[in-house]
């Protein structure tokens, strides 16, 4: 067992462990190459916090389980007090910056939600240069991905529902993906942009439905993340909460996030604040197809989310139970961080009750689970447990038990060390060891015994450093025997890169955790420098949230075109002179002409239980004046025209020319009626379904329109059902159903709709038989 050679190489090498089997890929060489990297560029990190415990990078994946929880309980504050609407929305959160608990809590959740990603994306790295992303922990690492893009377009949104100029270039990208994408979504076009829905209450109630509705799907991912761990850690500990929570109240008192003007459909805000965490894409997204742009991210996102499967190595073979060894102690189980051990009912003579049975989809080969087992009956695959215990002992000569992680580091020195006299002995995890191995080694001649693990919080398999220092600590089963206390051990859990100082150490540098942290004056100390290391980061972090960003497209004039159109049907606030000739089975067909230069010639098919044509287009031409001409074509010849639009228009850098259509009534339409009837935007159009079930009998805050044109023809002798209808329209306290009292109905519909469309409402309404 003396290390004089490559054990990746060399199979004879440490029979108890395969190491050319764990190690000598192409895959773990890159791995190895980036984790030194990595470990070099945080060499002054390290030296800065003095102290592992107090090493932020070891707590990334909990502190963004903490930052989490502020944005969520922040969040909800905010959500309180919002309200739905384009004005609506913006006054909303304008009110909340006006209001100093809103103000905090408002930069607290933005400047949160930035930290957030960052940790999570430091999360990622270590896990992924670590080699923990494989296997078994595909799960973990699939989740973690996929929260991470969810984390990002809950931030898009979240930027979405302020409603302020920034708005306005989201609703660009969105537009660039949607117009003539056949993807049905001319409503929610319709809905954000058109003269026929201006308070946008629709829209507003859609995007932040999606900005809570991923939230949930974060907490889905997070449990799924987190599903496979034994003894999970949720939160970092204490002080990492009250250093972060500090930060954030200092930054969100001193540095509210401000206001910018509200969104205009009629033009582009030449420069304005972005935050790089999430609206990094806005000038790809605009200034390459969005296809091309989305699809990028679509694939990238499947790329890392297959990593797991796409860096393939050979399959470490899972723990191996001894049949005829296992006692059934359960401390395998208990020892397990993967719950890949589950104690179950022997069927054989034994007079144990129980045996352990491992699962190999749960298994990840690190071997703490072999530290845990008195009787020797588990065995990394095939590898004999007992060679470890065999492994001569050189008397008189220093012994020093390291992890594979700091043997993939260190190995020249290591080799060095052996050739001076200093016995290295690599094992897969510390916590592989037996406590009574160790102490059998004093026994056998050691003059000095030392452990070297990974650092507080960052085992490579989570709680192998933990368990080995609980074990010989006579906290946790198996404890030491009582005649090794004697013996000179040491436990030092450092970085790799501290190998060589851990070496030269004569004393227990630090615990094996940093939930034990204890508040004395020199270890608040050694805090401060963590904490200026923080707030460093965060001062960046909040700086970035603001850079300035000028839009290419605002440099330039745009014509927007939405219209939602059945062939045959008069445009409201279009003169022409074609009579109505409604058919569904036409194609819309329009021409705009800018300049007299055609720009754009589409046909666009009728689709949907309305047999509507749904258009939307975006063009951007130089700014100045303009002869702009839109013609439309719905009738069965080609030839038969109407001109929508025909003016000269002078538009500066950044103007929106908006031409937004929509279908005027041909008298009495059923089909408006009943779109009516939907629409329940209060003071804007009659919001009948308020109050109002089309089921019989379903009587709510008003009777139930089922039937409506049945009884409204008995209601009052000598009037028409049309004429009732109208009349409780009109003048709604005339006549007032048994059961209800008066001044219920919204008392000036006639000031709220035009007489077309109280004509098509009473369609409408004669239809429900």
């Amino acid at each position: 067992m003396i290390m004089n050679t490559d054990p990746f190489t060399d199979p004879n090498y440490h029979d108890s462990v395969d190491w050319k089997t764990r190690q000598r890929t192409p895959v773990r060489r890159v791995l190895n190459f980036l984790e030194r990297v990595t470990l070099a560029l945080e060499v002054p990190i390290v030296k800065l916090v003095r102290r592992p415990e107090f090493n932020p990078l070891y707590h990334t994946g909990t502190i963004t389980t903490f930052l989490l929880l502020v944005i969520l309980v922040t969040g909800a504050y905010l959500t309180f007090f919002y309200q739905f609407g384009f004005e609506s929305s913006y006054d909303a959160v304008a009110k909340i910056e006006a209001n100093f608990v809103g103000r905090f809590m408002r930069a607290v959740h933005r400047y949160a939600s930035g930290a957030a990603m960052i940790t999570a994306l430091l999360h990622a790295w270590r896990t992924f240069f670590q080699d923990r992303f494989r296997g078994p922990r595909w799960l973990a690492w699939v989740s973690g991905i996929l929260m991470a893009l969810l984390v990002w377009f809950i931030g898009i949104t979240g930027y979405w529902l302020i409603w302020d100029e920034r708005a306005q270039i989201l609703n660009l990208t969105l537009f660039k993906i949607l117009e003539n994408s056949n993807l049905g979504v001319a409503f929610l076009l319709q809905t954000l942009v058109s003269d026929a829905a201006t308070t946008g209450w629709v829209f507003m109630v859609v995007v932040i439905t999606v900005h809570l509705g991923f939230s949930a799907v974060v907490g889905l991912f997070y449990w799924l993340h987190l599903k496979r761990l034994r003894r999970p850690k949720l939160l970092p500990p204490k002080f990492w909460m009250w250093i972060l929570g500090g930060l954030l109240t200092i930054f969100g008192l001193l540095i509210p996030v401000g206001m910018l003007p509200p969104a205009s459909f009629e033009s582009l805000a030449a420069e304005f604040p972005v935050d790089l965490f999430f609206l990094f894409y806005l000038p790809a997204a605009l200034q390459i197809s969005p296809w091309i742009f989305w699809g990028g991210v679509l694939v990238l996102t499947t790329v890392l989310s297959a990593i797991p499967w796409l860096l393939i190595r050979q399959p470490l073979p899972p723990i191996q139970v001894n049949v005829d060894r296992c006692t059934g102690c359960t401390l395998c189980e208990v020892d397990c961080p993967y719950r890949a051990i589950t104690m179950v009912d022997r069927d054989d003579d034994s007079k144990f009750k129980q045996i352990a049975e491992i699962d190999p989809n749960l298994c990840v080969a690190c071997g703490v689970c072999i530290g845990s087992c008195d009787p020797l009956a588990l065995t990394l695959g095939t590898q004999p447990a007992e060679a470890l215990w065999e492994v001569p002992i050189v008397a008189e000569k220093p012994v020093i038990f390291t992890c594979e992680r700091h043997m993939q580091h260190n190995l020249a020195q290591m080799v060095n060390m052996q050739a001076n006299g200093t016995q290295v002995i690599p094992v897969t995890c510390v916590g592989m060891l037996h406590p009574n191995l160790i102490g059998q080694t004093w026994e056998a001649g050691a003059t000095d015994i030392q452990v070297i693990g990974c650092p507080p919080e960052d085992c490579a398999n989570r709680e192998g450093n933990l368990h080995l220092q609980q074990r010989l600590l006579g906290e946790r089963k198996p404890i030491l025997r009582s005649k090794y206390k004697v013996a000179p051990i040491r436990m030092d859990w450092q970085a790799p890169t501290d190998f060589k100082s851990s070496v030269a150490s004569k004393a227990r540098q630090v615990e094996a955790t940093a939930y034990d942290f204890v508040a004395d004056k020199t270890n608040w100390q050694s805090l401060i420098p963590a904490t200026i290391l923080l707030a460093v980061v965060m001062g960046l972090q909040v700086a970035l949230t603001a850079v300035s960003y000028r839009p290419a497209v605002a440099e330039q004039a745009g014509i927007e075109i939405v219209m939602n159109h059945r062939a045959g049907y008069p445009l409201a606030g279009v003169a022409t002179i074609l009579e109505p000739n409604p058919n569904s089975g036409l194609t819309t067909r329009l021409v705009l002409a800018v300049d007299d230069q055609i720009l754009v010639d589409e046909t666009y098919s009728p689709r949907g239980a309305e047999s509507r044509a749904q258009v939307f287009e975006w063009l951007e031409i130089s700014p100045g004046s303009h002869a702009i001409q839109l013609k439309l074509y719905d009738r069965a010849a080609d030839t038969t025209e109407q001109i929508m639009f025909d003016e000269i228009v002078d538009l500066a850098a950044g103007q929106v020319l908006r031409l937004n259509f929509a279908d005027g009534s041909v008298g009495s339409d059923p089909a408006e009626g009943e779109k009516l009837y939907f629409e329940t935007s209060l003071g804007t159009n009659a919001s009948c379904r308020i109050c109002h079930s089309l089921t019989p009998g379903d009587d709510g805050v008003g009777p139930s329109f089922g039937g409506i044109a049945t009884r409204a023809a008995e209601r009052v002798s000598g009037m028409s059902a049309e004429e009732y209808l109208r009349q409780s329209i009109l003048e709604p306290d005339v006549y007032v159903v048994d059961g209800y009292p008066a001044g219920l109905m919204v008392p000036n519909l006639d000031e709220t709709l035009t007489q077309t469309q109280i004509d098509d409402l009473i369609a409408f309404l004669m239809t429900l038989k």
